[in-house]
């Protein structure tokens, strides 16, 4: 798979008169796996439709291998890059097997037909994402987090080498939330795809990111390995929260603990203080 570059440059967008980014600056790494986390608002999703020409910018540039991302061919970077967005919206009466039939599209040339390696990309996102019992079932019909897997399977079917997923754990419980970062991950060892992701867990953004970027009011505050970047200051800077940062013993990567203003007793002081 080629390795490509994605870099934003003193980048500024936004939606009609307010602008949401301001001046960034973020090199992805390629071949690696990027987590953007930050509080509500702050520009996440704004980012990613940047990145991905949805939304043009008002100041600075996305190059992605060092052009424009403005001058590639439409058809030429949707086989480069794909985005999943936050929620997407399926056609009306539409079977998940047609949907994610439709992450074949860039690769059909005017006069190409459906050919076996299409149909070889969509089995395989289907049993990636185990949705093949749910192949002829129509999307609207279909749970949260039924319909969050089948949008997953439309992405890899199209086999980008980069990769933008805003919040593609939405709607899923722990362990499909698991599933759906394992499968990413693989995808990154296995053909070297680029993911670029937004998550809202801390805890899940610091264990399978290799490269952490934490930003506030359309910046960049902090970016690096997840162990420079959750820290206990940067936690309280981002998110306005105190918090402890432990080793996770899983992982061994940082792990947050919120410190609220409620906390709960010990079982001693429980019974120190009963009447």
């Amino acid at each position: 798979m080629t390795v490509h570059s994605l870099i934003a440059k003193q980048l500024s967008a936004g939606y009609g008169d307010a602008e949401i980014l301001h001046q960034l600056d973020l090199a992805v790494p390629p071949g690696k796996i990027t987590v953007i986390v930050g509080a509500n608002a702050c520009g996440k999703s704004t980012l990613l439709r940047a990145l991905s020409r949805l939304l043009p910018p008002t100041t600075g540039h996305v190059l992605l291998d060092g052009k424009s991302i403005h001058r590639t061919p439409p058809r030429e970077l949707a086989r480069t890059l794909g985005l999943l967005p936050q929620s997407p919206i399926a056609p009306e009466g539409i079977t998940v097997a047609d949907l994610v039939s439709r992450g074949r599209h860039p690769h059909q040339g005017l006069f190409s037909r459906w050919s076996r390696k299409d149909d070889e990309a969509v089995a395989g996102a289907l049993t990636a994402t185990k949705t093949e019992d749910l192949a002829e079932r129509p999307v609207d019909e279909l749970s949260g987090g039924q319909r969050q897997r089948v949008w997953i399977a439309m992405a890899l079917a199209q086999q980008t080498e980069i990769l933008l997923l805003d919040e593609p754990t939405t709607f899923l419980d722990i362990s499909h939330q698991v599933e759906v970062l394992d499968l990413l991950t693989d995808l990154n060892h296995d053909r070297g795809t680029t993911v670029v992701m937004v998550l809202h867990d801390l805890n899940l953004a610091a264990r399978y990111a290799d490269h952490l970027v934490a930003m506030t009011e359309g910046r960049v505050h902090v970016s690096g390995r997840p162990e420079e970047v959750l820290t206990e200051e940067n936690v309280r800077q981002v998110f306005g929260l105190e918090s402890r940062i432990i080793a996770d013993p899983t992982s061994g990567r940082p792990m947050m603990l919120p410190i609220g203003r409620h906390r709960m007793t010990t079982s001693q002081d429980f019974t120190e203080n009963r009447p």
